[in-house]
């Protein structure tokens, strides 16, 4: 009985007095179980759908892992969080979740609406390149002008350098157009020929990129007979009256065609005038040319001669002068 007695009052003593005595537990572990996988509590992505160039963001839950990781270089992370992401277009993402035991994986989609783009700016760019000439064939007297003319196109604004170009291997000086807004622009240029040719021009864009216009054909043969007469005449033959006396000379000029022609008037004391004259022809017909020449009493002519494109002599006009006062 008294051994029975001793023993109770120790396990009273014991629960009586705190502090006396404490009792060993194991601390909490996030570590898993020896076998058991990772679990992936929520992975997802909100939106799951987005316009180009707008965000959504991943969100992720994972627990008994030793390592998390999403692919489309994001990389390591936390065992939960959130990312931001801007996907260029739809993009599948990965979370991987790996402890001792083993890997697990799932996937969040985010789409993307690419319809949403602006258009992509087009680089400038020459959309067209057209030649012409006038004429593009002749025959009549030489030299003769061509007139080259192109149209150049461009979707905006931009610069152009260009060059014309012939079959004869030769080409202009380079040259420049400036564009302030798409349309199409015009340039030209003037080519006289002294021979009969045939051949070709064209125009050659050489930037923004290199591309040629088409080709334009020219034929041209010279005909040496566009003067087909010359009519020379003079005012107030014969004068009597007082000297000196300015006398007019006048000639018609007549051509079978557009032409240019050079002529100078030619006179009994071999004088002539220091440089030829020119006068155009545009079509077919007949002009008149005058001389002045101031002199005292005697005799004397005058003639015209058409030098170019064909020689042409006119004939004499003959001249009596008979002056009151003799001063010459």
């Amino acid at each position: 009985m008294k051994k029975i007695g001793f023993i109770s009052i120790a396990l009273l003593l014991l629960f009586l007095v705190p502090g006396c005595f404490t009792f060993q537990t194991s601390p909490p572990t996030t570590t898993p179980p020896v076998g058991t996988s990772p679990v992936i509590i929520v992975f997802s992505n909100n939106p799951s759908t987005i316009n180009a160039g707008g965000t959504s963001t991943l969100l992720w839950n994972v627990t008994g892992a030793t390592s998390v990781s999403i692919d489309h270089g994001i990389g390591q992370v936390d065992v939960a969080g959130t990312r931001e992401v801007s996907p260029a277009q739809s993009t599948i993402y990965t979370l991987s979740a790996t402890n001792s035991a083993g890997t697990v994986t799932r996937s969040a989609a985010a789409t993307v609406n690419l319809a949403s783009l602006p258009p992509a700016p087009m680089p400038f760019a020459v959309t067209s390149v057209i030649a012409n000439s006038y004429p593009t064939s002749f025959t009549g007297a030489c030299p003769k002008t061509f007139t080259y003319y192109a149209t150049i196109t461009a979707n905006g604004p931009g610069a152009v350098t260009y060059r014309w170009e012939r079959s004869d291997g030769r080409y202009s000086d380079i040259q420049g157009i400036s564009f302030y807004e798409a349309g199409t622009k015009s340039t030209t240029l003037q080519w006289d020929l002294t021979e009969s040719a045939s051949g070709w021009y064209r125009i050659h864009v050489l930037s923004p990129y290199d591309t040629a216009s088409n080709l334009v054909y020219y034929t041209l043969k010279c005909d040496g007979s566009l003067v087909t007469g010359i009519i020379v005449g003079v005012d107030q033959y014969p004068f009597t009256g007082p000297c000196p006396k300015t006398i007019r000379f006048w000639g018609t000029i007549a051509a079978t065609g557009p032409g240019t022609v050079t002529y100078r008037w030619e006179r009994s004391d071999n004088t002539t005038a220091a440089a030829p004259e020119v006068i155009t022809f545009a079509a077919a017909g007949s002009q008149t040319v005058t001389n002045l020449w101031t002199r005292g009493e005697g005799t004397g002519w005058q003639r015209l001669h058409v030098l170019t494109p064909n020689d042409v002599v006119s004939s004499q006009i003959d001249f009596v002068m008979t002056c009151w006062d003799q001063t010459q």
